[in-house]
């Protein structure tokens, strides 16, 4: 992966936390150092005090040094960037921000194209979303946001919202790929995430309907439908109408294109979309 557009570089939070300039990549930062650098990222609209952050950082419980600490981990990341132009943490309001010219931060970006997305989407554009969301979901390089800071309270709030977007993004892909007759495409994607989720409903659904639609009709109804009972139903002790609504289809032999109707349907019902 490279700088998103060119400029000084790029703080990767979607993943461990890093950075990458046009002089190299950057990763294997000391702890405290990826720390300040991430609460830095989430909080750029605003200047922050080394008070501040010593706060954020270390929650309450800070070592007497963690002043100076703040104070020598913002020239260590002066000294990353220190070839090029521009200060990239700049002093504004008596506290620290990254520069909103000098470094970009892929979670941004990644916020960004899930929004227009999402926007495609809602407008049946599915290619148009497939693509957005799709450069969206290759900005990340680990399984969750921010894996080596979470134990920072402000950013484990902050990486379990990114991981919940990403979820967003692929189940939209997936969906994507499943209006557009291309199953196969949704395929990997939904396994994958009826492994990661798996008591959430509407993977199950979509897998279901990609299964039918590549003709493994009987492994969506038999198979993938007891392992989503299992879990949706038998560990939740919860009731699944429309994964009992979509068996019944299957059974009866509805075509995939309306399988897919069907899930989106109750997609759009549901109270969380």
């Amino acid at each position: 992966m490279h700088g998103l557009t060119g400029c000084a570089g790029t703080v990767h939070l979607l993943g461990p936390v890093d950075v990458e300039t046009p002089g190299g990549w950057h990763g294997g930062l000391p702890a405290q150092l990826r720390k300040v650098l991430a609460v830095l990222a989430v909080n750029r609209e605003v200047s922050l005090s080394a008070d501040q952050i010593v706060k954020r950082v270390w929650d309450g419980d800070p070592p007497e040094s963690a002043i100076q600490m703040v104070r020598n981990q913002v020239r260590a990341l002066r000294r990353l960037f220190e070839a090029f132009d521009g200060d990239v943490v700049e002093r504004s309001h008596g506290g620290y921000r990254l520069s909103a010219g000098g470094v970009e931060v892929d979670a941004e970006r990644f916020r960004s194209l899930v929004q227009e997305g999402r926007l495609r989407h809602a407008a049946g554009d599915a290619a148009g979303a497939v693509r957005l969301l799709t450069r969206g979901l290759d900005l990340w390089h680990g399984p969750e946001a921010m894996v080596d800071v979470r134990d920072v309270p402000d950013l484990q709030v902050e990486a379990v919202g990114l991981d919940e977007l990403r979820f967003q993004a692929e189940e939209m892909v997936a969906e994507g790929y499943l209006v557009l007759g291309q199953p196969e495409e949704a395929l990997p994607i939904l396994r994958a995430l009826t492994t990661l989720h798996q008591y959430r409903e509407w993977p199950w659904l979509q897998l279901m309907a990609a299964q039918a639609l590549i003709g493994r009709r009987v492994e969506a109804s038999d198979e993938t439908y007891r392992a989503a009972q299992h879990h949706l139903v038998g560990m939740t002790g919860l009731d699944a109408p429309l994964l009992a609504e979509l068996h019944r289809a299957l059974l009866l032999g509805v075509d995939g294109a309306e399988l897919v109707a069907m899930i989106r349907r109750g997609h759009g019902d549901h109270p969380d979309h």
